[in-house]
């Protein structure tokens, strides 16, 4: 996984490898660096560039990235299937088109440092990452009607009261409000097996500070 790898690199006309990274934290073995954080900055201002949300703290990047390794190593190496690769061929493409009235691809990563084997990488963790998920977690998850009808009063109605919106009809909602309560839901299992895994894992922090 491209965003997890250590970094090091050779001085012109050396030939010994210089240590340019700073160790944040290894996971079973596998170790973090400054540079897998400063290379998912890069990849999400490249892919999120419209984002408002709010940025993490270094620990929270940590973190994140130490999840990240727990479900790659969770996943071992199995082979990406070739409706899989197709989707990761696609969103490349989306990319590429979005990109066009920028410059093209190879000017926007050019200009943050990246190669187009780094994004596609990350493309491919992407889906490595939702094939996990549906494989773990989406087949267990079951919403009841009773649930479906709990959010509408309790949730969806009330919020519609507050816009004066115009209130649909519960048969008219239930399959949006049955996908959200299913993703709740898969957030949930997916934050339990987070929880789990780092128990068993061997996780080790060096220097978190910037």
């Amino acid at each position: 996984m491209t965003v997890l790898l250590a970094g090091s690199t050779y001085t012109a006309g050396s030939a010994q490898a210089v240590e340019i990274d700073r160790l944040l934290a290894a996971v079973n073995g596998r170790v973090i660096t400054v540079g897998d954080i400063t290379l998912a900055h890069s990849l999400n201002v490249l892919l999120h560039s419209g984002s408002t949300g709010k940025p993490m703290s270094r620990k929270e990047e940590i973190d994140h990235l130490i999840d990240l390794e727990l479900m790659r190593q969770e996943m071992g190496n199995s082979p990406m299937t070739p409706e899989e690769e197709a989707r990761v061929d696609a969103r490349m493409e989306e990319i590429r088109s979005a990109l066009a009235d920028k410059g093209g691809l190879p000017a926007v990563l050019h200009s943050l440092g990246l190669q187009e084997s780094e994004l596609t990488e990350y493309i491919r963790l992407q889906a490595s990452t939702l094939r996990f998920i549906d494989f773990r977690f989406r087949p267990f998850v079951v919403v009841s009607a009773e649930e479906i009808q709990s959010y509408y009063q309790e949730k969806l109605l009330p919020e519609l009261a507050r816009s004066h919106s115009v209130v649909p009809s519960l048969e008219e909602v239930s399959s949006r409000i049955e996908a959200i309560l299913k993703e709740e839901k898969i957030d949930s299992a997916m934050d339990q097996w987070v929880r789990e895994a780092r128990r068993r894992a061997r996780i080790e922090l060096f220097d978190t500070e910037p």
